[in-house]
């Protein structure tokens, strides 16, 4: 657009000035308009029959609302009610359609947020945050599903074509042929189907995800934080530029995390690189906050003063290291257990059995033969020698069980307050403690493969430092592990921040007194020179 849309777009959009509680727009009421939030907050909320009201998200400056039941024409989806004093710029239909018809690559961009708008409402993602809210959101273009889809439709022309050539012909062995072809089709489509629908493509106020879901194969999360970002470009091909679909790259300390075959590569660029910019807006205000801050406190005390609680606030936590579980911690069957503020993982359940699989085996065989021979089922040898040799065949099988047991116990993961650590010891063996602190965590992943994994919830939870990565294996809910190393990092790059605050504020406070003490020295020395 050039200066005179902007101009023409300013003069259509109509400023209104709403307080702390007051309701912009109600749910079920006909779409007249989309707003443009030019200051303050405003909360998304919608009740669903006779239950309560949900918060959907709460929207900040530079969001938008209302667009999606303009897009889709349907009544308002939800509850707009601000929740501090809020300005927003109305956009009425009208002008917005006269606009639109001017601007088709805008009208499209519009379509893309109104769609994500829609989808995100109808999904619920469990690791999202309480205040994470979801701005882009897609699936692979719809191409790809067609092009999944050839296979079980030629699948089924060929079961057509049995079927008529079995009646033709009479013959049976070719309609259940036809049937099993028939069968296979439709299963496949379905799975192929069900395929396409589980991959997502999100984009959000804090990070950009990829979830891929293969039914019963695989099962993983990428993400990255929006402020490891380094660069967001856009790769398409004739085919791509033809449907309108393309590869979203998006450059990231620790490698890339590509949107592949995503709707509208373009909007999605452009919400990614808007997000990622608006982060490191907020860093800036947040640094420029803390500056005015210093400056009035230091100028006028009285107005302004740091309460107790502020003060306490602001002290560094000490730093923690990682405790050894002990006690029956040490040795239960527990697989995440917290102590003294330090979470710790044991590898599944699943990857035990696999371990003690075939010691339990050879045990149970042999207390099935000494059972056995007291019940006079087995008459080999005389119970006296069977029982020797049976008590010979257990002790080294427990041990064996035993040395497993205590092999799967000592490898455990851990977050502390500061870092992760993974120890890896074997039984009367050298102990491998690797260690990492959180602030040099660039990305995390998850992988659950086969379908054991996915049906017993477990897998690996991979972490990226740098360029290398800890890798926790095997371990239950590698969702949940996932979340509690991003929730740990958010923690401690939020007291690393105050810390930093802090420094600033006492180097500030001591260049304004320098500055204040010379300031008011040589005004006292002005009115000596004058007397003199």
């Amino acid at each position: 657009m050039d200066e005179d849309d902007l101009e023409s777009l300013g003069t259509a959009l109509v400023r209104e000035d709403f307080d702390q509680g007051d309701v912009i727009l109600r749910q079920g009421t006909r779409a007249q308009a989309m707003y443009f939030i030019a200051r303050g907050e405003v909360d998304v909320l919608r009740k669903q029959g006779e239950g309560p009201v949900q918060r959907l998200a709460t929207l900040e400056p530079g969001d938008t609302f209302g667009e999606s039941e303009l897009i889709h024409r349907q009544p308002r989806i939800a509850t707009v009610r601000a929740n501090q004093p809020t300005s927003v710029y109305r956009w009425d239909r009208s002008a917005m359609s006269n606009f639109m018809k001017a601007h088709p690559k805008a009208l499209t961009s519009l379509r893309f947020s109104a769609k994500s708008r829609l989808l995100a409402s109808q999904l619920r993602f469990r690791w999202l945050a309480e205040d994470e809210v979801i701005y882009g959101l897609s699936r692979k273009h719809s191409v790809l599903l067609y092009e999944g889809l050839t296979l079980p439709i030629f699948l089924l022309f060929g079961a057509s074509a049995l079927v008529w050539y079995g009646l033709a012909q009479g013959g049976s062995l070719f309609l259940w042929i036809a049937g099993g072809l028939a069968l296979a089709g439709v299963a496949l489509g379905v799975w192929r189907w069900i395929d396409w629908r589980n991959d997502y493509y999100i984009v959000t106020d804090r990070r950009v995800v990829w979830l891929e879901k293969i039914i019963g194969i695989y099962d993983s999360r990428v993400e990255s934080p929006l402020h490891m970002v380094l660069s967001v470009s856009i790769s398409t091909d004739v085919l791509g530029r033809t449907f309108g679909y393309g590869d979203v790259i998006i450059r990231t300390y620790t490698g890339r995390v590509i949107f592949r075959n995503v709707e509208d590569p373009h909007a999605m660029a452009a919400l990614v690189e808007e997000h990622w910019q608006r982060v490191r807006a907020k860093k800036d205000d947040t640094d420029r906050e803390t500056l005015e801050h210093i400056v009035k406190h230091r100028l006028e005390p009285e107005t302004d003063t740091l309460e107790p609680e502020e003060i306490e606030e602001q002290v560094p936590a000490p730093e923690r290291t990682a405790p050894r579980p002990d006690g029956l911690a040490r040795f239960g069957f527990k697989v995440r257990f917290e102590e003294k503020g330090v979470i710790t993982y044991r590898k599944h359940w699943a990857v035990l059995l696999r371990e003690i699989g075939l010691p339990s085996m050879l045990i149970m065989l042999v207390v099935g033969l000494l059972g056995a021979r007291l019940g006079g089922l087995v008459t080999v040898s005389t119970l006296s020698n069977f029982f020797f040799f049976t008590g010979a065949a257990l002790i080294p099988l427990f041990s064996w069980w035993i040395y497993r047991y205590v092999d799967w116990a000592n490898d455990i993961y851990q977050i502390t307050a500061e870092q992760i650590v993974d120890v890896y010891k074997k039984p009367l063996a050298r102990e491998m403690r690797k260690v990492a602190p959180l602030e040099n965590v660039l990305g995390t992943e998850v992988d659950r493969k086969g379908l054991l994994g996915i049906m017993l919830n477990y897998g690996d939870v991979i972490t990226n430092i740098g360029t290398e990565q800890f890798t926790f294996e095997g371990v239950f809910d590698p969702i949940g592990v996932q979340q509690d190393i991003v929730h740990a990092q958010e923690t401690f790059l939020h007291r690393r921040t105050d810390r930093e605050r802090s420094q600033r504020r006492d180097e500030m406070v001591e260049l304004l007194d320098i500055y204040h003490d010379q300031y008011a020295s040589r005004d006292k020395e002005r009115p000596a020179k004058s007397k003199g």
